[in-house]
């Protein structure tokens, strides 16, 4: 259980505690998912004009002199893959990938921690709940929500769904201590607490005995991605894997060195889903899965002169798996069109994104969300 969600249940004064007990109690006794949503947070702002380029648009070109892709993979009504996503073509070409175009907040804020609370709350003030939680708050069977990357994450948090982390790391960690609830006293906030920190705690402990074994001859890389997504695997293959996954990336903020930097981190992303993908197909018995990978923001159309690019607006989901939208979700960002700091426009919201993509995975979440 991690601090951010003792914090908020502090700040809840009890209120939303029992609700919580509720759900933990739900999840000792959960079955595995019929459909599991794994999300991929990219960390730092990928610049999404070079993961999938408009690379035959004359403005694209002469806004990125020395960033413009040249040996960019064309795919479909004149976008391109950046050519370290090559691994990711089967999935293109199976139709089990699909990228949403245009998706961000009209001038959303270039703080990255302010930017992915935005995203983790699903509306611009990036406050409230996180979608997540609120989407799965009521979902059958009560299965928590486990992060898998190493500092969780805020979308399973604030609600009523159980939201626990499962870093690979902690795989190699024995039971750690935890206080009785009966040491609370006549304090019935804190009894709650601890009450809920024990439930976390045995949920954990329960998936960690449950896991099943990576399938055979599945190669995952090496790095903490790697990691995670073997870990996922392991998960989605067990008896009760939970409704959702949560993987993390970081080093998307490439304000200099970009083509270096972003090719690195983009190749490490696309190994890494090639390698998932092909653990689920492995799998006997499994239950249907969707990756959507996002980032906080995009980046600049123009280049600065660092050979980077700077904190932006608009940028690509990447939607893997059984029931992506194939091809495209949205509309491409006009190059000639950008709002008053040089932005590009938004053609779809977080917001709606999600509204779609649960519309597959979780129809029943969908209406916990505001309509768009």
């Amino acid at each position: 259980m991690k601090r951010r969600s003792l914090l908020s249940l502090l700040a809840a004064a009890g209120a939303a505690s029992p609700a919580l007990l509720s759900r933990a109690s739900q999840a000792r006794t959960a079955t595995a998912s019929r459909h599991v949503l794994v999300l991929v947070e990219l960390r730092g702002g990928n610049d999404g004009l070079n993961t999938l380029a408009p690379h035959r648009d004359p403005l694209y070109r002469q806004a990125r002199p020395s960033l413009a892709l040249t040996d960019a993979l064309p795919l479909a009504d004149g976008l391109a893959l950046h050519p370290a996503l090559a691994p990711l073509l089967p999935l293109w070409k199976q139709r089990r990938l699909g990228f949403a175009l245009g998706v961000g907040w009209p001038q959303p804020n270039r703080s990255h921690f302010k930017a992915s609370d935005q995203w983790s709350a699903a509306n611009p003030a990036g406050t409230g709940p996180g979608w997540l939680a609120r989407a799965y708050a009521h979902h059958p069977g009560g299965g928590p929500l486990v992060a898998l990357g190493p500092s969780g994450c805020a979308a399973m948090e604030g609600g009523e769904a159980l939201a626990l982390q499962l870093a690979p790391a902690g795989l190699q960690q024995g039971s750690v201590p935890l206080l009785d609830p009966a040491a609370a006293g006549d304090s019935q906030v804190l009894r709650r607490l601890l009450e809920l920190e024990l439930a976390g705690n045995r949920e954990l402990e329960r998936l960690r005995r449950q896991l099943a074994p990576l399938p055979a001859g599945v190669s995952l890389p090496r790095g903490s991605l790697g990691e995670q997504v073997g870990l996922a695997l392991r998960l989605i293959g067990s008896d009760g894997c939970p409704p959702v996954l949560q993987l993390a990336q970081a080093g998307y903020d490439t304000h200099a060195n970009q083509p270096a930097r972003h090719a690195r981190v983009l190749t490490d992303l696309a190994e890494a889903l090639a390698s998932l993908d092909a653990g689920l197909q492995q799998l006997p018995r499994r239950p249907r899965v969707t990756v959507l990978a996002v980032s906080e923001f995009g980046r600049r159309l123009q280049e600065n002169g660092s050979r980077g690019t700077d904190h932006g607006s608009a940028s690509i989901a990447l939607i893997a798996g059984d029931a992506p939208p194939h091809p495209f979700m949205g509309r491409y960002p006009r190059l000639d069109q950008r709002d008053s700091r040089g932005d590009l426009l938004p053609t779809l919201s977080p917001l709606e994104l999600y509204r779609q993509v649960l519309a597959q995975v979780e129809p029943a979440g969908v209406r916990a969300l505001p309509a768009s």
